[in-house]
């Protein structure tokens, strides 16, 4: 039994990451497919844009391999191929070796999850968006391969609804609460240092959504908008610093 269910071959994944580098096939699609990756602190409402984007039948949501096993949620259990691909350790790390994965990475030491170059051939095929959730880590590692994908922030809206929206959510510890807010203002802080990302308030879901969909079609943001949406996320960065 390993403790704290931690990787069999952690060892095996880290030098496997160490110097990642994609194959040509991966890089090939990464050119030939439309890529949206967004990026978001915890409930700005990232994973109900994608749901309401794919719904639109324009965009393929690209779901990661995992090597976690299937959970759960609310009696009903994870099935290979909507949350996730469940791969074996074993399987990942040949995937890794042979440069199939976009980007990849080890989570807590217990798991590793990433975007295999199969889930690029399916939107090519589909003639479809890809989009799909990614950190700020992915962003950057991906810029030296992805360089015409649109990287996108997701910001909530002013902190009073924002935090409503986080309380929503159910019955949280105070403790993580507050982790999640000192983790977002280092990703808001992250994501103004880095110029390749495009911010979007999601002030509401259908307005926001229609406006991402107009951007991405047209190729570019308006520049007042993109003005208006960092002073924002500047406000926010003041309103989380006096809470914590």
């Amino acid at each position: 039994m390993v403790p704290n269910n931690k990787l069999l071959y952690l060892k095996d994944f880290q030098k496997a990451l160490k110097n990642y580098v994609p194959s040509i096939d991966v890089i090939d699609l990464l050119n030939q497919v439309q890529v949206v990756f967004l990026v978001a602190p915890a409930a700005s409402g990232r994973n109900t844009i994608i749901r309401n984007m794919i719904m639109t039948g324009r965009y393929y949501y690209l779901i990661s391999d995992t090597t976690r096993k299937p959970r759960i949620n609310n009696g009903v259990p994870e099935r290979d191929g909507e949350e996730y691909w469940f791969k074996s350790e074993q399987e990942f790390i040949g995937g890794l070796k042979r440069g199939e994965y976009i980007e990849s990475a080890i989570i807590h030491e217990q798991q590793v999850s990433g975007i295999s170059i199969s889930e690029l051939r399916t939107a090519l095929a589909k003639n479809l968006i890809a989009m799909t959730d990614i950190d700020i880590q992915g962003c950057d590692f991906l810029q030296d391969y992805a360089r015409d994908a649109h990287n996108i922030f997701v910001l909530p809206p002013d902190f009073d609804e924002w935090m409503r929206r986080m309380d929503g959510r159910g019955a949280m510890d105070p403790g993580e609460k507050k982790r999640r807010l000192q983790s977002a203002v280092s990703e808001i802080s992250s994501a103004l240092k880095r110029p390749y990302f495009k911010f979007l308030v999601n002030w509401d879901l259908r307005s926001t959504s229609e406006q991402l969909h107009e951007e991405i079609l047209r190729g570019e943001f308006d520049d007042e908008r993109q003005t208006e949406a960092r002073h924002h996320a500047v406000e926010l960065l003041a309103r989380l610093d006096s809470e914590l």
